[in-house]
This record gives C-alpha cells, structure tokens and sequence, in this order.
C-alpha cells in the first residue's frame, strides 16, 4: 500500500513539473500601450508578468522588454516595479517607463494542497513622490505638465491582482547632455540610483 501512494505520488510530482516546464517555454509579449494623460485605476489592461531579464549594461540601447533594476513596494514585498526605460526624446524631455508586478500568485503553486488564492495588492501614491534626481547638477525634477496643467505621464493606482501588471511611463524636463546617470524616484519603491540616461 506504501508502495503505491509513493508511486502515486511520483507521478504526480513528474506531472506537476510537465505542466510548469510546459507553462514557462514560452513568454508572452506584452503589446504598448497607447500614450494617456492622467490614467485612472481602470485605464489600461493587465496581462502576465513575464520573467525578470537580467539587467542591461551601462551605456547599451535598451529594448522594451528589457529590465534595468527592480525594488520591491515598501508595504509588500510581493509587489514589484521593474525600471524599463529612461531616454531622452523630443522636445528636450526625458521619458521613464517602469511596469508594476503582483508576482504574489507564482508562490502559491507549490505543493500538494492548493493554498488560498493570493489577495490583491493595494498600490496608492502621492504626486510629490514621483521625480528624479541629477547628481551631477545636485538637481531634482518633477514630471512635466502641458499648458492646461495636466500631468503628461500615464500612472495607475488601485488593487493588483495577482499575477496581473500595469506599463507606466511619465516625461521630465531632460537633464543637461553632461548628465549620463540619473536616480530614478518611483513613489513607495527602492529609489533606482545611477540609471544610465539612453540619448
């Protein structure tokens, strides 16, 4: 009898490794999202976290998919925010771009029972949290705003589900072109410190 709950239970760890070897062979991509002004929680559509990339060298071109860094939410460490994208563009402006992780539910598949479902994480921010700095010019830089007094930045705040994420981005003033690293302030997270500027 022994013998045959062991034999049970083998297979059914080899099954449970199938479906996750099956389930992690191929990421999904994630599609842009259109450019908004002042989001709301509802504003943009969720999809799967993919997997953390390693981060790129200093100076390299990044690609969309590419993560720079990563810091955990201060009220929840299943909460992540991975730093995507800083680039000077048009306009004399910078664009950051980051995306915001519930990675609560890949924690809760392991073992036989099935665990609770994971709750939503709750995300809220105040507007003042949200700059960068340059260290070389000891300088600090507020998001941009256009000539109605409207934030230009897409920003979501509300409950996480887990496993879901939401794309953010926001535009600054652009640090003068003698400033190639930058800090990198995301309201509750980590501050990303020396985040090459990509031209």
């Amino acid at each position: 009898m022994l013998r045959t709950l062991i034999a049970r239970l083998l297979f059914l760890f080899s099954l449970l490794a199938i479906a996750g070897t099956v389930a992690c062979s191929k990421p999904t991509e994630q599609s842009a999202q259109p450019a908004r002004v002042g989001a709301s929680p509802a504003s943009q559509s969720s999809a799967p976290a993919p997997a953390a990339a390693p981060p790129a060298s200093s100076g390299a071109a990044m690609s969309p998919g590419t993560v720079i860094a990563s810091a955990q939410y201060s009220a929840d460490p299943n909460l992540r925010c991975d730093l995507l994208e800083v680039k000077r563009v048009s306009g004399g402006a910078l664009l950051v771009r980051w995306r915001l992780i519930n990675g609560a539910g890949a924690q809760q598949s392991s073992g036989l029972v099935a665990g609770a479902a994971a709750k939503p994480i709750h995300y809220d921010f105040d507007w003042k949290e949200l700059y960068y700095t340059d260290p070389a010019e000891n300088k600090k830089y507020a998001f941009l705003t256009d000539s109605e007094n409207n934030r230009v930045l897409d920003m979501w705040y509300g409950d996480l589900a887990s496993g879901e994420q939401r794309l953010q981005w926001a535009k600054f003033p652009a640090p003068p072109a003698t400033s190639t690293k930058i800090t990198v302030y995301i309201p509750k997270f980590m501050p990303f410190e020396d985040v090459p500027v990509v031209q």
